[in-house]
């Protein structure tokens, strides 16, 4: 399976749609977002495209939005439990202090900081796609007891 990592989007106030409709969503089978959407009308255009849509509220995010989305969520893809949070809940997206707010998670996707990340912290996979509103976004790739990841630029 083929997964959209995206956080810190930040439309209106630092991206623009346009940069969001050169993504095909069409292509992939699911989108983990890690939030910062800003508006509620962002959140609706991921809502509405095909792949089935997963997301978290961040620090930016209007009160719609933080009512629509939990703080943090785990869901189960494949053989592996994916923990997804902003990242503002733990300075500026530490994530050894964020798995810590989890449990039995075998992958973390996070933001917050604007740093693309990909590093093995005690067995778990924490991944920071990026910051949206600076063209990054990674693919990552599920495939039975197998996980690849792509970086991806707008």
């Amino acid at each position: 399976m083929k997964i959209l990592l995206i956080s810190d989007i930040h439309i209106p106030t630092r991206n623009r749609y346009e940069n969001l409709e050169k993504i095909n969503f069409s292509e992939y089978d699911y989108v983990i977002a890690t939030g910062d959407f800003v508006e509620e009308d962002v959140l609706f255009y991921f809502q509405a495209q095909k792949p089935i849509f997963y997301g978290v509220f961040g620090n930016v995010d209007y009160y719609d939005i933080k009512y629509a989305l939990p703080e943090k969520r785990v869901i189960r893809l494949g053989n592996y439990n994916i923990g997804m949070i902003h990242g503002h809940q733990a300075g500026w997206g530490d994530p050894e202090k964020l798995i810590k707010r989890f449990q039995k998670i075998d992958i973390l996707i996070y933001g917050h900081s604007h740093r693309k990340s990909d590093i093995i912290i005690n067995g778990i996979r924490c991944i920071n796609p990026g910051a949206f509103c600076e063209m990054s976004y990674a693919n990552l790739y599920i495939r039975s007891d197998d996980i690849s990841l792509k970086w991806m630029q707008v």
